[in-house]
């Protein structure tokens, strides 16, 4: 059998969602991490991105004993925390061979910062489910595929796993990493799957139907952990504080916008996000915004947009709102004469999505 994991795209509170209480939307996108999964004699994992390396696994004396290979990381987390959740619950647990296939990155390997890491990790806990014929809350799916993504990347909001399990467009507060992290020196343990998680919170929302989502890629991708550790919060706490606060602003005036199909509300929330993560950048002496993102922006909010980074920044993608009044194709052709690649994607429902769940 076969599953599909959509990408994501940040829209809004990027950064600021890192911290307790602090909210974010983002949206899935049609573009998919496939998983082949079969019966097979002996556990084997696969993947197209490492096509010369094979992780093959065992069960031994109730534990699951891997060949470790180093680009196969994160699908051996996920497969490691989702064995230890069937043993927990005294579930069977059946020999297969995995294969993983993600087309959220461009041919040669580049990342377009669509969430590849934590749709990888989905995919793999879907498939296994799905190959086991256990249909498990959606909330349950995401904290499995977090716990191996957390692991592994041991920083980030897990908003990119949330938006890959739930699809269409969420409101996203992230759990207590802290909390997670003093629980038990090993996360993929799986004991914490079924307890409450403190500060997560996860909440669809209705697609906007009078506006679009274009998406445009200058070329140079970036990780959003490594940057995280060079924004020095302490080195300037009144605007890391005005910063968060604006940034909770924002979500909550873009959420409203989209409820109500007010797109006044929409455009000045995502100014706001785009001014104070400008001076976030200012303070900690980074460029979020490089020349080629602002050229993006300005080109879309000058032809009735409304634009600004998503997720990273720094040369990795810009994302632009737009209604029936704005003059998309003349965006595009501006985005392609600068340099910039827009991408061929919309926002990605999956129909059979359980309704987001909430965790106070």
């Amino acid at each position: 059998m076969q599953i599909k994991v959509p990408g994501k795209l940040y829209i809004s509170g990027e950064y600021a969602v890192v911290e307790n209480g602090q909210s974010a939307i983002l949206v899935a996108i049609d573009r998919f991490v496939f998983a082949d999964i079969t019966a097979n004699l002996v556990g084997e994992i696969h993947s197209t991105q490492a096509p010369t390396e094979i992780t093959t696994w065992t069960l031994s004396d109730n534990e699951i004993i891997l060949q470790e290979t180093p680009s196969l990381t994160l699908i051996n987390a996920a497969l490691k925390v989702t064995y230890n959740y069937f043993r927990l619950h005294n579930w069977p647990f059946q020999p297969f061979k995995l294969l993983i296939d993600s087309q959220l990155d461009a041919d040669d390997g580049t990342k377009y910062g669509l969430g590849s890491s934590a749709a990888v990790c989905v995919s793999v806990v879907k498939a296994i489910l799905a190959f086991h014929f256990r249909h498990l809350p959606t909330q349950t799916i995401y904290k499995l595929a977090s716990l191996a993504h957390f692991t592994i990347q041991k920083n980030g909001s897990l908003g990119d796993v949330a938006a890959s399990v739930y699809t269409g467009w969420i409101s996203y507060n992230s759990p207590n990493r802290t909390w997670l992290s003093a629980q038990t020196a090993d996360l993929l343990d799986a004991t914490l799957v079924d307890q409450s998680w403190p500060d997560l919170n996860i909440q669809s929302i209705p697609a906007p139907n009078a506006l679009s989502l274009l998406v445009g890629w200058t070329g140079s991708p970036a990780k959003t952990g490594d940057i995280l550790k060079k924004i020095d919060r302490q080195k300037h706490p009144a605007i890391y504080q005005d910063f968060l606060i604006a940034s909770n602003a924002a979500v909550s005036m873009i959420i409203n916008g989209l409820l109500t199909n007010n797109y006044d509300d929409v455009v000045r929330g995502i100014a706001l996000n785009r001014e104070f993560l400008l001076s976030l950048s200012q303070a900690a002496n980074l460029q979020i915004e490089t020349p080629l993102l602002r050229t993006l922006i300005e080109i879309a909010n000058n032809l009735g947009g409304a634009a600004k980074t998503s997720g990273a920044g720094f040369g990795d993608s810009g994302i632009a709102l737009v209604d029936e009044h704005t003059n998309v194709d003349q965006i595009l052709i501006s985005w392609q004469a600068a340099g910039i690649i827009p991408l061929s994607v919309k926002p990605y429902h999956e129909s059979i999505a359980i309704l987001a769940e909430s965790e106070e």
